[in-house]
């Protein structure tokens, strides 16, 4: 194939005069000129399938051409060959010195679009005489158009004038890459940043879920737009559910066949992983170090606690920069365990404190709707709180975090999960926060702990609540109570 600066280029227009516009000009560009490269149809002309009409009508068939695009498919569904086709349409067909910009996690991956476009270049001779090809760079020198790939490192994309950006594997690149991109839009009368991709490991912080949840919010924003193909509504059927492989993948039964998830289901993979990547839920990842494949998923009942039923609540978190949650569990040799709310610091706010009087609001409401027979936290974090608390006559418990203490807690809350012996509620916020969190072992046993000190890590704030309610329930449900209102955890 002819590559290279010193290569000779046709500088005449692509032959090209369709009557129809937007989704469908961009499908009569792939039938005429874009060769299937690989998989399926490979060498064949590449025809687009209704959905994926639909997909980039998104886009180019909006009144108002969005600056930002989220799309969100499971994996299988020939995203890479989609966008590496939709930027060869803005090389050659775009305004005047149109720049493709593809960025993902690494190089590497990024060079998965490029080369599937480079490809697609070589296969087909119009394209091949008028496109230089060169090792992450195609141009079009007639037109001064070029097609890069860039890792997604903010100081590499720093500078870029952009009038179409794929921010590929979006569920997993930094949030300063997609605001390294976003931000560099503005000097074009329309460009457009789309971020594609599958949920990451962490559901709720990662940039594709920031998209999602911006797009539910604000459906009035015509300068953004939001797709996806999930099951993500269907997180309570199984993982080989037809009706959720059918939801999430358009191309099933096309050229993503079936037998292919079929040989890729649990325990081959991880329950979480599998309906991240093939079913597109934004799943937590409940069957990490803590506790075994699939067990938090079944002690999972769906119900809450009902009003007026002997409790334990547990409290723990802080009142500055971090999360603070309160947790209910029924008193019992089984408990029973549901979140009673949780308080998170707002995405950039650096001034956002917990708000105390709240927390404490919400206890009192607590004792007004549930028998509590105790209110437990680690004193170290709670003082001024539980000094109120036990002022106002309520069952205040103290559970200092000593590694003795959490050792042993810690021991028996795993114990009575791998053999049935609670149940909870099915909240996500509890699935994420037990999804999270590791084990620490030394010569004292097992003890509960973040899997990083630094504050973009997950927060395990609920499952330190289960670890003191889960104790303080089962001593409550087997012992007689004291007399006394404040006593510490035996």
């Amino acid at each position: 194939m002819r590559a290279g600066p010193k290569a000779a280029v046709d500088g005449s227009p692509l032959p090209f005069r369709p009557r129809s516009t937007g989704a469908m000009r961009f499908a009569k560009f792939c039938e005429k000129f874009i060769v299937t490269p690989k998989g399926t149809g490979a060498r064949k002309s590449f025809r687009l399938r209704p959905w994926q009409v639909d997909l980039v009508g998104s886009v180019l068939d909006a009144e108002v051409q969005p600056r930002t695009a989220g799309w969100a498919l499971p994996r299988g569904q020939g995203k890479s060959t989609l966008v590496a086709a939709l930027g060869l349409y803005d090389l050659m067909l775009g305004e005047e010195g149109a720049s493709v910009v593809v960025a993902a996690t690494d190089e590497r991956q990024a060079g998965i679009v490029f080369r599937t476009a480079a490809r697609m270049v070589e296969l087909n001779e119009d394209l091949a005489s008028r496109v230089q090809v060169f090792k992450s760079e195609l141009r079009v020198p007639e037109r001064g158009a070029s097609f890069v790939c860039l890792p997604a490192e903010p100081k590499r994309l720093e500078g870029l004038d952009f009038t179409l950006a794929i921010l590929d594997e979006a569920g997993v690149v930094s949030r300063d890459t997609y605001e390294v991109l976003t931000l560099a839009q503005g000097k074009r009368e329309r460009s457009t940043l789309i971020a594609i991709g599958t949920p990451g490991p962490d559901p709720h912080d990662n940039v594709l879920a920031d998209l999602r949840m911006y797009g539910s919010e604000h459906p009035e924003d015509a300068t953004f737009v939001w797709r996806e193909f999930s099951a993500d509504e269907f997180r309570d059927h199984p993982v080989d559910c037809r009706h959720c492989w059918e939801l999430a993948n358009p191309a099933l039964g096309d050229y993503l066949h079936a037998d292919a998830l079929t040989a890729l289901l649990p325990p081959k993979t991880r329950e979480a992983t599998f309906r991240r990547a093939r079913l597109c839920q934004f799943a937590s990842e409940t069957d990490g170090a803590f506790l075994p494949v699939g067990t938090w998923d079944s002690l999972s009942t769906g119900e809450g606690i009902p009003d007026g039923a002997a409790v334990v609540l547990a409290m723990d978190g802080s009142f500055s920069d971090d999360t603070t949650a309160l947790l209910l569990g029924t008193v019992s040799s089984t408990p029973h365990f549901d979140v009673l709310r949780v308080w998170e610091k707002p995405v950039g706010d650096d001034s956002w404190r917990v708000p105390v009087a709240e927390v404490e609001d919400e206890i009192r409401s607590a004792c007004r709707r549930w028998q509590v027979v105790e209110i437990i936290a680690d004193p170290f974090r709670f003082t001024r709180t539980l000094q109120v608390l036990e002022g106002e006559k309520l069952p205040v418990v103290e559970f200092p975090h000593s590694p003795s203490r959490l050792t042993a807690a810690t021991g028996d809350l795993f114990s009575a999960a791998v053999n049935g012996q609670m149940s909870h509620s099915g909240d996500p916020k509890l699935a994420a926060h037990v999804a999270a969190a590791v084990i620490r072992e030394d010569a004292r046993g097992i003890r509960l702990d973040k899997a990083s000190r630094s504050r973009k890590a997950r927060k395990i704030d609920l499952c330190a609540c289960l670890v003191m309610a889960h104790s303080r329930a089962t001593w409550r449900a087997t012992r007689k109570p004291r007399r006394k209102t404040r006593s510490f955890a035996a």
